[in-house]
């Protein structure tokens, strides 16, 4: 049985509908049309209010009276594209490609999850509760979200993340977590010719803290450590009296942030320059998404699955988030890229492959049959 032509009309009035974070009412208007399409198969739906500044969240479930579900399926329903740019690239098919704001990041994911559902066997979907939660805000961090996502996912058994398979057609097995700090250095200016004795150098406590930092990155643990970000002084000939540092922190294990989250704050406590003072601020925080043994017997299943329909599951660990990352922090199992294959996410020229739209949307109803 195919199904492609289907899916693409489908596709196309999520594609061709303007929905940046920001347009909240293009949001819960993609939301309202997946709305549709799951209760056409049964299933009960729930828009959800998560605050005036976002659209509408959908929640899609056969069973909602169940305590718990076998599979949580998760994508998100905002692009990253202002108003017009729907109008001015409407989905497109060239060859084996679609094109389109969204189609990819993450339209085709959205509705990966419905026809999984709609394709999978009665007597699947008779035995399993399944979740389907949309969140309308991951573009700009979930943050309206996320305790919504997490409250759901901590009552699933897998998740499934649907941010799209990467161009190659791998799934994401594990994401690294985030952690970002900015360091303020406050000292006292001088002329730099004159009197350099009156002044404490904010710079150069700034760059001794920055080198610091950046040796705690850990190789063997996978950590990294980066100073991207120094600002400081305005002309040469004086003697700054402020520099801010911004780091970004990568790890696959929350223990290993914890580690890296004390050491971090020691070393801003030091005094790094006479006269210089620093204060440190957290900027964000995401957990990370580990393969835990849990995560591995959930990526055999998966493999297991792709291997009936015909396919090689192929795997990676990525040092970028997703929403995977925050449901992961509730201990269950979580895996991404389990929607069609893309690239060229956030751009003109962001693409979905469509030789690979069938063949995820079955294995996704085939590991559903080994639940």
């Amino acid at each position: 049985m195919t199904f492609l032509n289907d899916y693409l009309k489908d596709l196309e009035p999520l594609v061709n509908l303007d929905c940046g974070t920001a347009n909240t009412a293009g949001v819960t208007r993609a939301a309202e049309i997946m709305k549709g399409l799951f209760e056409s198969i049964g299933f009960t739906c729930e828009l959800v209010d998560l605050g005036p500044t976002v659209g509408k969240g959908l929640l899609a479930r056969n069973k909602p009276e169940a305590e718990y579900y076998d599979v949580m399926m998760n994508a998100h329903l905002d692009t990253v594209f202002p108003d017009g740019t729907a109008a001015a690239r409407p989905l497109r098919i060239e060859g084996d490609r679609a094109y389109g704001p969204g189609c990819s990041d993450c339209k085709g994911g959205v509705l990966a999850t419905y026809y999984a559902c709609k394709l999978a066997r009665p007597e699947d979907l008779e035995r399993l509760s399944i979740c389907c939660a949309f969140n309308p805000d991951e573009e700009t961090g979930s943050k309206a979200s996320t305790a919504w996502l997490c409250e759901h996912g901590k009552r699933a058994k897998n998740v499934l993340i649907f941010e799209a398979a990467r161009a190659g057609g791998e799934l994401v097995r594990s994401r690294k977590g985030v952690t970002s700090y900015r360091v303020e250095f406050k000292g006292v200016s001088a002329h730099a010719g004159n009197n350099p004795q009156d002044g404490a150098n904010a710079n150069v406590a700034a760059m001794r803290f920055a080198l610091a930092a950046a040796g705690l990155a850990d190789i063997k643990r996978g950590t990294t450590v980066n100073p991207g970000v120094i600002k400081g002084g305005t002309v040469s000939n004086v003697i700054s009296d402020n520099c801010v540092v911004e780091i970004d922190t990568r790890y696959w294990f929350d223990e290993h942030y914890e580690d890296l989250d004390r050491e971090i704050r020691a070393l801003a406590g030091v005094t790094w320059a006479p006269g210089v003072t620093q204060t440190i601020e957290n900027l964000n925080h995401s957990p990370a998404m580990p393969l835990s043994q849990d995560t591995k017997e959930l990526v055999a299943k998966i493999t297991k699955a792709a291997e009936l329909e015909g396919f090689e599951a192929s795997w990676i660990d990525a040092g970028g988030g997703s929403d995977g990352n925050h449901i992961a922090e509730m201990r269950v199992p979580v895996i991404d890229g389990c929607a069609p294959a893309g690239g060229g996410f956030h751009c003109d020229k962001e693409f979905l492959r469509l030789d690979t739209v069938e063949e995820r949307i079955r294995m996704i109803t085939r590991f559903f049959t080994l639940l």
